[in-house]
């Protein structure tokens, strides 16, 4: 048996926070979203969706509704797509685009080469909430920016213990803990304009981050922070 969560397509941004759960995917009909993989501990954010309707699939993928014996339907044949593929995350970019300045591809592996932590991508009410019990001290270091589905970039030193995907600095390059590029040697080549940041995934693919979008870590710049919705 499965647990099948449907929701409507205006939601879509409320699932930036489902990036880390292994297996959760999703995938739009119309003017909804189908979640899949969701397993039996359902974590918190799962649990604060607003769900539209809520299914048991068995083995033959018949839906049963929440509480009832009786299938009302079959799982339709859908595009499922990991929650990272389906809701990219949309850093806040300028007016100059992201651009790396040799014509070549980015590739990371892993490394055990252990470096300090400089980022953390985290989401904004995990953010919110450590800003209000943080001291001045521990928030003076730090800068953050804001995507309009909620991800924040924390960087400076020490990083909060918050969930989320830690990140080590090459210069101006933000690399995944524990990845470096491949090969290390490829960082000389690589040219990032002073003004920009970039961002990568494990994957390779990254994007470019102003260093005019992060703003200090002030108490009350946080608590003003609000993302868009569809």
């Amino acid at each position: 048996m499965e647990k099948i969560l449907v929701l409507e397509s205006k939601y879509r941004h409320t699932l930036g926070n489902l990036r880390g759960i292994p297996d959760l995917k999703a995938a739009a009909d119309g003017e909804l979203i189908w979640l899949r993989g969701i397993g039996m501990n359902t974590d918190k954010h799962i649990a604060s969706l607003p769900v539209l309707h809520r299914y048991t699939a068995d083995s033959q993928e018949r839906l049963f509704p929440d509480q009832h014996k009786t299938p009302t339907g079959k799982l339709s044949k859908l595009d499922w797509q990991p929650i990272k593929a389906f809701v990219p995350i949309e850093l806040p970019v300028s007016a100059m685009p992201g651009k790396l300045f040799l014509p070549m591809t980015i590739r990371l592996s892993r490394s055990a080469a252990v470096q300090e932590v400089f980022a953390l991508l985290t989401d904004l009410d995990s953010w919110k909430t450590y800003a209000e019990i943080a001291t001045r001290t521990r928030l003076q270091p730090l800068r953050f920016a804001v995507s309009a589905k909620g991800d924040v970039l924390v960087i400076g030193h020490p990083l909060p213990q918050l969930p989320g995907q830690t990140f080590w600095a090459r210069e101006q390059m933000l690399l995944p803990a524990g990845y470096d590029l491949c090969p290390p040697s490829l960082a000389h080549l690589v040219e990032v304009p002073k003004e920009t940041m970039m961002l990568f995934d494990p994957d390779g693919s990254w994007q470019s981050i102003p260093i005019t979008h992060f703003q200090p870590a002030q108490r009350s710049a946080v608590r003003l922070t609000e993302i868009g919705h569809d």
